[in-house]
């Protein structure tokens, strides 16, 4: 087999240096898929997917810590995508007994409420806001979006005064 300048071999570094990826990576990657499919099972099926398409590509990955995270980011963002398409479906939210212990119904409106608020914005919108929900700075989401961190911000505002006009109309 012939290799590339570009490619890394798999030595026990390069192992090293993935695990290390997924050991500071994958609690971001677990949180925005949760965010955005809401179902703790899929954003581990996910998750666990985004790593192995990772890990596939490992080799050829060139960039240092900092773009490793736009890139795990980006595929998990792309396998999200994939599974979206494969999966539209209508979700239905159960309201019984588990809502007492947190709260009664008032807790199990608000956030049949705040799902129905979130489902009136894009993708794109949804997207924006798992990603920051996911604890990620507007420069990382404006490098995996390919926009510029104020482009970013300005549509992190809009979505969050849509998303609270939407709130607000259902009141």
């Amino acid at each position: 087999m012939v290799m590339s300048t570009t490619e890394k071999a798999l030595t026990p570094e390069t192992e090293a240096s993935f695990y290390g990826l997924y050991h500071r990576e994958s609690p971001f990657v677990l949180r925005y898929l949760f965010a955005r499919v809401g179902d703790k099972t899929t954003a581990e099926d996910l998750c666990s997917d985004t790593f192995c398409r990772a890990w596939d590509r490992w080799s050829r990955f060139g960039g240092d810590d900092s773009a490793a995270r736009s890139w795990v980011m980006r595929i998990a963002r792309n396998r999200l995508i994939d599974h979206l398409r494969h999966n539209r479906r209508v979700t239905f939210e159960e309201l019984d007994e588990r809502y007492a212990a947190t709260g009664g119904p008032e807790t199990a409106t608000g956030r049949i409420d705040l799902r129905r608020a979130l489902a009136g914005l894009s993708t794109d919108e949804r997207d924006l806001l798992a990603m920051r929900m996911a604890g990620m700075s507007h420069a990382e989401i404006g490098t995996i979006q390919g926009r510029s961190e104020e482009a970013v911000k300005k549509s992190w505002q809009r979505a969050l005064i849509k998303a609270r006009s939407l709130l607000e109309a259902d009141a």
